[in-house]
């Protein structure tokens, strides 16, 4: 009877099941460099560490990913991935993400808003070398007058 129940007891009790690493869902990205690096974090509920391949596919000929990218994930914990891409024109774009480990995908795929602005990184470059030159030649003005208001006093 002791052998029954026991066996009774080890069938009702789970075994700790293996869990998929997962791409954590994220917030909206502003893309503003033509070449970046996007944040995705990846989430290892598994009891070992697991080396996985994130890979990634842009929805729009805005955004090109450059390459996957293979990371160790330790034991029930989270790795922020840097994902390589490059704009290639202004706009909002999805980018599919999934996880893979020997070429199989063991995750759901996960899209991630992005909105590309390149042109912003040049813009602001440019307006603030037309502000320094601004500034110097004020300088150079209100320096010149000075000198000619003391040489006739």
């Amino acid at each position: 009877m002791k052998k029954l129940a026991l066996a009774l007891v080890f069938l009702l009790i789970p075994l700790p099941a293996s869990a998929d690493p997962e791409v954590v869902p994220g917030s909206q990205i502003n893309l503003v460099a033509r070449d970046a690096r996007i944040p995705i974090t990846v989430s290892n509920p598994d009891l070992q560490p697991i080396e996985v391949v994130l890979k990634a596919e842009s929805t729009s000929f805005r955004l090109e990913v450059l390459e996957d990218v293979t990371v160790l994930i330790p034991a029930q914990s989270t790795e922020v991935v840097e994902l390589p891409v490059r704009a290639i024109a202004n706009g909002p774009v999805q980018l599919r993400v999934w996880l893979e480990v020997n070429g199989e995908k063991v995750s759901q795929d996960q899209l991630i808003t992005i909105n590309v602005n390149y042109d912003v990184e040049l813009f602001l470059l440019v307006t603030f070398g037309v502000v320094m030159f601004a500034l110097v030649i004020v300088g150079v003005a209100r320096t010149t007058v000075k000198l000619r208001r003391r040489s006739i006093d």
